[in-house]
């Protein structure tokens, strides 16, 4: 394999089963700022042509290749700056969309959110399942984009409202008018239909009418502790997504699951924050490699030392999107020899 320079995009060889996690922070009650701090000095370090992953490939440079060894279901973290986005591609075709991103800066020369970019060179035309974890602009600031331009063949949500924004209300308005949608509020313990052999449980939601001003300074906590959580399995091989649940419901989790939440990858909840991502937690979960979607110069501080400490002290691999880019773990063999990582040579 021959790398490029630019960006670092070189494949490495990971021990199989691998995937997901890390902490994030204490949320403002209000749209979540970390989702309007993305500036155009930082995105124009993502908008360029994409390199070539190999020499000699026939792919186009804006074209991710496969890396599994056999079909399987690909993930991809995709680097929105400060906010989360997760592309699966499913098995049979299909794909899931956890979040995505943060919405365009009020004062960008950009008129489409990031998570557009990644989309629109993936060919993507349809969503076909699409979780919003949960109401702060820095998780669905991209979905208005989403229902104006692709097709939502699912949408996930859970109840809670945020109270001090308008723009998750605008995105489930959507989600309720688009044309063969259907609209739905899982509950924990239940099994979303993605696609044959593969398992996604929800682990915790939020299902039940609420509002974030019903708790007063806490609000922006609230919220992130409605997070959607969601355990995917396929082949023996598992990743677990948090979205922004803090250390109280991770507590939780631990006492009602124990060894069942123990999964290959963790996506890190809340961007690395001290208020997640609990030791006790990460030792239930026992993930190889940990993934943390956070935004480069960020001002919240993300990740924080305390947790990168304590995913080094655990021994679990961990990748960041600030300085990796978007980043591509594929799972789906049965016997877990040599599964690749890599890189993606998407710009963003």
């Amino acid at each position: 394999m021959v790398c490029r320079a630019r960006l670092t995009y070189c494949a490495e060889a990971l021990l199989a089963g691998a995937l997901l996690f890390s902490p994030q922070t204490p949320a403002l009650a209000a749209d979540s700022l970390e989702a309007l701090k993305a500036r155009d000095a930082f995105a124009s370090l993502q908008f360029g042509p994409a390199p070539a992953l190999l020499e000699g490939s026939a792919a186009d440079a804006g074209e991710a290749r496969k890396v599994s060894l056999a079909p399987g279901l690909n993930i991809f973290f995709i680097n929105v700056f400060q906010g989360d986005a997760e592309l699966i591609e499913l098995p049979n075709g299909q794909n899931l969309l956890i979040d995505a991103g943060p919405p365009v800066a009020r004062d960008s020369q950009f008129t489409t959110p990031i998570v557009s970019n990644f989309l629109k060179k993936r060919g993507i035309t349809k969503i076909d399942h699409l979780v919003l974890t949960h109401p702060h602009a820095d998780h669905y600031g991209g979905m208005e984009w989403g229902f104006d331009n692709l097709q939502v063949g699912n949408f996930y949500d859970t109840r809670i409202d945020n109270s001090d924004a308008a723009g998750d209300d605008t995105v489930r308005a959507k989600a309720k008018t688009e044309p063969g949608c259907a609209v739905s509020y899982p509950r924990e313990g239940q099994r979303l239909d993605l696609a044959p052999g593969v398992e996604a449980q929800v682990l915790h939601s939020c299902p039940d009418v609420s509002k974030s001003s019903d708790y007063g300074q806490n609000a922006g906590n609230a919220l992130n502790d409605c997070s959607i959580t969601l355990k995917i399995s396929y082949q023996g091989a598992s990743a677990l997504f948090t979205g922004d649940i803090g250390s109280e419901v991770e507590t939780r989790l631990v006492k009602t699951y124990g060894k069942a939440l123990q999964s290959d990858v963790l996506k890190v909840g809340h961007h690395g924050s001290a208020y997640s991502s609990s030791e006790p937690f990460l030792k239930a979960v026992a993930p190889k490699v940990a993934y943390i979607e956070v935004g480069k110069y960020n001002d919240y501080g993300h990740p924080t030392p305390l947790i990168l400490e304590r995913l080094e002290k655990l021994g679990i691999a961990l990748h960041r999107t600030d300085k990796e880019g978007t980043l591509e773990y594929a799972l789906g063999r049965l016997d877990f020899q040599a599964l690749a990582f890599r890189p993606s040579p998407y710009p963003n």
